[in-house]
Order: structure tokens, then C-alpha cells, then sequence
């Protein structure tokens, strides 16, 4: 994307943020048409200037791997393996900490009210949930019981050990796509990436790196639904990393 263009979507993402700051239900339309950030384009002809030809086969493959990996207790509890969603080709990608009961039910990250949030942020940013990536540390459900996956506010943070044995295969998405910029969402994820015990008030706002890329640790979305204070942070997150991207 040319520096012109991201100077464009900068411009833009600030007057949003400006009109719609608290990134509530009400104040930002879900309609294209009406849309305060034109949505990115991705088309089948569209032309990405790095990448691996073969990254969609790639993580297809590793897609079936996770799909049948009993590595650990939590795939052999869930109901879907929570792979990751978005563009092969994305040059932003979010990590989570794991999939919850309605992430298992559909095998999609990031779906319902956290979900919702975190499309209005990364549309506020001048991108669609089709143009980056979504994954999550864990790609199986973590719960309190696992004998009743049906069961609601059944959520917990994946253990260090189940991070641990599931991270390879995060860390090969990550390989494939080879996002210019990562954004860890939350404690579970940023503290398994960047190898500290630091709480992520501490760790937000700062940048890191892992694998060779730049890696912005922020509050996760759900933290956001308690606390409508922590956006104006997270904004702020944010826009270093449109600044890295418009320079990079």
C-alpha cells in the first residue's frame, strides 16, 4: 500500500475515532454504504507484493493437522478446532488466547460480543475482518468442565502448559502468512509470545518482536466490554501500528 494511501486511511480512522470513540453497538454503523472507513478491497486479482504463492495450501494443510491433533486434553474435549480465519496474505495478524463456547460451536475465533468489538476496531483502522488474520494461542476451547462443552461461563485462560503444546502450530501460521505487524490481545497471548510474566498494562502500548516481525501487545476486547475506559488505549495501540505499517 502506497504512503499515501495509509496517510488516507490515518486521516480517516481519526475523524472516526473522533465521532464514534466508544465504538459502541449504536454509534457505528454496520452498513458498507454508510461506513465512515471505505472497507479494503480484496478481490481475486488483487496483487500482494510479498508472500508464499503457496500459503493458502499451507495452511490447509496445517488446518487438517490441528484438526486432528490430540496433543493435549483440550482436543479431545472440544467440539470444533478453532483454526483461524482472514486472508492469507494479511500483513496484520491478532492473536487471542483461545476459542469460547460460541468460537467452538461455529470453529470460528472471534465471534459474538468481543468479536463484534474487535471487527469495529479493525474497520476503524481502515481494514476489514477479510484483510487481516485471526488466530489464537490455543486452538481447542479451554474449560473449567470439560465434560460438558454445552455448558455456559464454562470459559478459562488455556494453561501455560497447553500453550505450550499447541504454539507450534501458531507459530507455523505465522511462518505462512508473514503478517508485517502482530497484535496480541490480551495477557494469555502476549505473555505466551514475548516470554515474560509482566501484566499487560505493563506490556501494552509497547512494541516487541517475535519471529523477526513487530508485535504490539494490547487489552483484549472482552476487557473493553467491562471497561469502556481501556479503548482510548487500545486506540492508541493501534495507531502505532498504522504508523509502522505507513513507514514500513
Amino acid at each position: 500500500m502506497k504512503q499515501s494511501e495509509y496517510s488516507k486511511i490515518i486521516t480517516l480512522a481519526k475523524r472516526a475515532v473522533e465521532e464514534y470513540k466508544n465504538w459502541d453497538e449504536e454509534e457505528i454503523s454496520t452498513d458498507k454504504e454508510n461506513s465512515v472507513i471505505p472497507e479494503q478491497k480484496m478481490t481475486k486479482n488483487t496483487i500482494y507484493p510479498k508472500k508464499n504463492k503457496n500459503a493458502g495450501e499451507l495452511l490447509e494443510d496445517l488446518q487438517k493437522q490441528v484438526c486432528n491433533c490430540k496433543k493435549c486434553p483440550l482436543g479431545k474435549h472440544r467440539l470444533n478446532a478453532v483454526f483461524g480465519v482472514g486472508n492469507q496474505y494479511a500483513d496484520i495478524m491478532f492473536i487471542g488466547e483461545g476459542p469460547g463456547f460460541q468460537e467452538d460451536h461455529k470453529g470460528e475465533p472471534f465471534i459474538g460480543k468481543a468479536g463484534n468489538l474487535l471487527d469495529k476496531i479493525i474497520e476503524a483502522m481502515g481494514f476489514s475482518r477479510q484483510s487481516v488474520y485471526i488466530a489464537n494461542i490455543v486452538k481447542c476451547h479451554p474449560m473449567k468442565d470439560p465434560t460438558d462443552p454445552e455448558l455456559r461461563s464454562n470459559d478459562r485462560p488455556p494453561s501455560p502448559e497447553e500453550m505450550s503444546v499447541c504454539k507450534p502450530y501458531l507459530d507455523k501460521q505465522i511462518e505462512i502468512i508473514s503478517p508485517k505487524v502482530i497484535i496480541t490481545l490480551g495477557a494469555s497471548s502476549s505473555r505466551a509470545l514475548i516470554q515474560t510474566e509482566e501484566v499487560i498494562s505493563s506490556l501494552r502500548g509497547n512494541f516487541k518482536e517475535y519471529m523477526g516481525i513487530k508485535l504490539m501487545p494490547t487489552y483484549h476486547p472482552a476487557a473493553l466490554l467491562r471497561n469502556p475506559n481501556l479503548k482510548k488505549d487500545v486506540w492508541s495501540d493501534m495507531k502505532k501500528v498504522l504508523s509502522v505499517l505507513k513507514k514500513g
